[in-house]
């Protein structure tokens, strides 16, 4: 059985915020969660920053069998991650 950790930032995923997000999702994945379902329904923006805290929590989630899976991310937000190809790294959700 996979054990989903759940996450909601709020705000900006960027380089002002990238520290402590990934150390929340590290956090996560430190203990018994194999995934992590991110909510990003209060997220306005996302920068290469926050894309790379992503990867890193992505692979540690997958290493662990797990995945990293991404919600309630607004159209502009689901743009940048579709561009420049993480839809093969974290997992969108409607």
């Amino acid at each position: 059985m996979t054990l989903i950790a759940r996450y909601q930032p709020i705000g900006r995923f960027d380089a002002s915020t990238a520290c402590r997000h990934e150390a929340e999702l590290l956090r996560l994945l430190d203990g018994d969660a194999q995934s992590v379902e991110l909510d990003f329904s209060k997220i306005e923006f996302l920068s290469s920053a926050g894309l790379r805290v992503l990867l890193v929590a992505a692979n540690l989630a997958e290493k662990k069998g797990g995945t990293l899976q991404l919600s309630g991310a607004r159209p502009e937000i689901r743009e940048v991650i579709l561009t420049v190809g993480f839809d093969d790294i974290v997992h969108l959700r409607d």
